[in-house]
C-alpha cells in the first residue's frame, strides 16, 4: 500500500500535468514528462551523464527522452569493430553517422566505443587471414588497426571527446591474467600497448580508456589495476579506465565499487562509469512477468546509494553512462538471459520509474526494503582419509559420505554428480562422479563446458565477494582446469575418465591457510556444468546454493566439517 501511494503521489500529477499544462517537448512530434528535472541538470557540476543507444531510438518519444535527459551519448553498436568495417574494403558508416549527428544537433558529447573487442559476433575475422585463409602477421594487423581507428577517428573526432581503445582485455583465468583473443594471438601479449599507442597518434586531444566488465571483484580489480599501473609505468598513453557496471538488485555490495574507486584513485587516471544498469532481478535464472513493488523500491535505493558515491568521488569519475536508457530496449532481456527486465531509469512508455528519483538522489522514496534470498546450510561431514589422485575410486573412499548436487539452478535440468570428500592434515580431497548422457567441450569457454566446480572458504567466512583464502577450481570431464579467487594450478592435483554413464572427476586440493584438523568448519559448495551439445551451458546443478552466484559470492556456500 506505501507503494501504492508513493506511486500514486508521483505519477498522479504528472500525469494530470501533462495532460493540462506542463511544459513538453514536440520537435520530435512526441511528448514526455518535462516537469521533470533532466538528469543532466541534476549532475552538471559532476559529469556528463549519458546513454548508449541505437539509431532507431533517435526518433519520436525516444529521441526527445534521449536529448532532453542526457548530455553524452554512445553508440551501443555502431561503432563496433565488425558492424561498422565489415570488409576489408567496406565500411558502413551511416548507423554511426545517425548517432553522431543527433548528438550535434542536440549538443551532447559523445564516447566511441570500441576499437578492440574480442566477442564473437564482432570479431572481422578477415582481420586475422586474408582471403586465402593464410594467416596475418602481427605488422599487417596491427596496419589494419590503425588504418581503422584512423577512418573512425578522421570521421567522428569532432565529437567523439573519448574512446574505449581496447574493451575487456582481462582474464584472470590465465597467468598472466590477459584474454587469449584473436588479437593477442595475432599481434601479442603487448596488443593492448600498441593499441593505445597508435590511439595517441591518430586522437592526441582524445581520452584514451581501457574498458573492462566485473570490476568490483576482487581478482578482477586487482588484475586491472596492475595492467593499468603497467602501462603507466611503460609510457603507454592510458588517460583512464572504464568501469562498465552491470548491477543486480543483490550484487555487487556498493562497498566493493568504492575500493575500486579508490584503488585507481593511486594512480593518475580518470574513471568512467561506461555501461551502467541494474537488473531487477538478484538472480540469475529468476523469472518474472511483471516487476515487483519491492524490487522497484530496493532498485531506487540502491540506485540512489550508488549515485552517492558517484558523486563523492566526481573528482575522479569524469563520465557516467547508462547502458541504454529506458527499458522498452535492453541487453538484459536478450541472450543469454531471455526473460523481462527493467533495469533503467524510464520505463518501456518513456515515463520515469522510482529508479529515476532514486538516481536524482530524492529524499521522499519510500522505505527501502529487504529482499529475501534463498538459503539452504547443508553441512557436509568429511571423515579422515588419504586417496591416490588416478582416477580409480580408491577403498579408503568407501568411508565418505556421498552427497548430490541435486539443487538445479537453470531452467533446464542438468547433469548430477554424486560427491563425497575426505581430509588429511595438508589437503581436501573430493571425488565425484558425474552422470552425463551427453559429454561434450566444443563450447569456447571453458564453464560452458561438461565440468565440475569445487568452491572452498577456508576461513568460512562467508563474504559477499571472493576474498584470499577463496578458491573457484573448475575441472572438465578431459581434466582441462580453470580457477576463480585464488585457485591456481600449483594449489591442486587432479585426475579424469570417462565413464559409462558420464564421467570422473577426483581432485586434491592442497590448504593454504588452515591444517586440517578434526572439527575444523569452511565454506564449500559443488557444481556441475553441463553443455547439452549445443556449445553453451544449458544446465547447472549445485550441492547447496540455488543461485548462480557462487562463483563471485561465498554467502550461499555449504559448510565443510572435518571429522577423524
Amino acid at each position: 500500500m506505501k507503494l501504492q501511494k508513493y506511486i500514486l503521489s508521483f505519477i498522479l500529477p504528472v500525469l494530470f500535468a501533462a495532460c493540462v499544462s506542463s511544459p513538453l517537448i514536440r520537435d520530435y512530434g512526441h511528448e514526455i514528462e518535462t516537469d521533470l528535472a533532466a538528469l543532466s541538470r541534476v549532475y552538471k557540476n559532476s559529469f556528463p551523464l549519458g546513454a548508449a543507444a541505437e539509431p532507431f531510438q533517435l526518433e519520436g518519444a525516444e529521441g526527445a527522452l534521449l536529448a532532453y535527459h542526457f548530455n553524452s551519448l554512445t553508440a551501443e553498436n555502431a561503432m563496433k569493430f565488425r558492424t561498422i568495417h565489415p570488409e576489408e574494403d567496406t565500411y558502413n558508416f551511416e548507423p554511426a553517422d545517425q548517432l553522431a549527428a543527433f548528438a550535434k544537433e542536440n549538443h551532447m558529447k559523445m564516447r566511441g566505443h570500441t576499437f578492440v573487442w574480442h566477442h564473437p559476433d564482432e570479431i572481422a575475422s578477415w582481420v586475422f587471414a586474408d582471403g586465402s585463409g593464410r594467416s596475418r602477421s602481427r605488422d599487417e594487423v596491427l596496419a589494419i588497426l590503425k588504418d581503422h581507428m584512423s577512418a573512425l577517428i578522421d570521421r567522428y573526432g569532432d565529437i567523439v571527446y573519448a574512446w574505449d581503445v581496447v574493451n575487456e582485455a582481462v582474464d584472470t583465468s590465465q597467468p598472466d591474467n590477459m584474454r587469449r583473443t584473436p588479437w593477442y594471438n595475432s599481434i601479442g601479449p603487448d596488443y593492448v600497448d600498441q593499441a593505445f599507442l597508435l590511439a595517441r597518434e591518430l586522437a592526441p586531444n582524445a581520452g584514451l580508456f581501457l574498458n573492462d566488465y566485473e570490476t568490483f571483484e576482487p581478482a578482477k580489480r586487482d588484475a586491472l589495476f596492475s595492467l593499468v599501473k603497467g602501462m603507466k609505468e611503460r609510457g603507454i598513453p592510458v588517460d583512464g579506465v572504464g568501469l562498465q557496471l552491470h548491477l543486480t538488485l543483490s550484487h555487487p555490495p556498493l562497498e566493493e565499487i568504492e575500493k575500486t574507486i579508490d584503488l585507481f584513485r593511486t594512480l593518475d587516471v580518470e574513471i568512467h562509469i561506461t555501461e551502467l544498469d541494474m537488473s531487477l532481478y538478484s538472480r540469475e535464472f529468476q523469472t518474472m512477468e511483471e516487476p515487483d513493488g519491492d524490487s522497484l523500491i530496493r532498485q531506487a535505493h540502491r540506485y540512489k546509494d550508488l549515485f552517492d558515491i558517484f558523486v563523492k568521488n566526481d573528482d575522479i569519475i569524469t563520465s557516467v553512462t547508462f547502458w541504454g536508457f529506458n527499458d522498452g530496449h535492453t541487453y538484459r532481456t536478450g541472450e543469454p538471459y531471455n526473460r523481462p527486465d527493467w533495469p533503467l531509469p524510464f520505463d518501456d512508455a518513456m515515463k520515469a520509474k522510482l529508479a529515476y528519483h532514486g538516481i536524482i538522489r530524492s529524499d521522499d522514496l519510500p522505505d527501502d526494503v529487504v529482499l529475501e534470498e534463498p538459503r539452504q546450510n547443508k553441512t557436509y561431514q568429511a571423515p579422515k582419509g588419504t586417496p591416490l589422485i588416478d582416477g580409480e575410486i580408491d577403498p579408503v573412499w568407501e568411508a565418505a559420505p556421498v552427497v548430490l548436487t541435486d539443487t538445479q539452478v537453470m531452467n533446464a535440468p542438468g547433469a548430477v554428480a554424486a560427491v563425497r570428500m575426505l581430509w588429511d592434515e595438508e589437503h581436501l580431497y573430493v571425488l565425484a562422479e558425474v552422470a552425463d548422457s551427453t559429454v561434450s567441450d566444443n563450447a569456447d569457454q571453458a564453464y560452458m563446458n561438461d565440468s565440475f566446480e569445487f568452491f572452498i572458504d577456508e576461513l568460512n567466512d562467508k563474504t559477499v565477494a571472493l576474498g584470499k583464502d577463496d578458491s573457484q577450481i573448475r575441472i572438465g570431464h578431459n581434466n582441462d582446469m580453470s580457477f576463480g579467487g585464488q585457485g591456481w594450478k600449483d594449489k591442486i592435483k587432479s585426475a579424469t575418465r570417462i565413464t559409462d554413464d558420464g564421467y570422473l572427476v577426483e581432485l586434491m586440493y592442497i590448504l593454504q591457510k588452515v591444517k586440517g584438523e578434526p572439527g575444523l568448519k569452511m565454506g564449500m559448495d559443488f557444481q556441475v556444468n553441463d553443455n547439452f551439445g549445443n556449445a553453451e551451458r544449458e544446465g547447472i546443478s549445485k550441492w547447496n546454493d540455488p543461485t548462480n552466484e557462487s562463483w563471485h559470492n561465498t554467502t550461499g556456500w555449504g559448510t565443510l566439517e572435518l571429522y577423524n
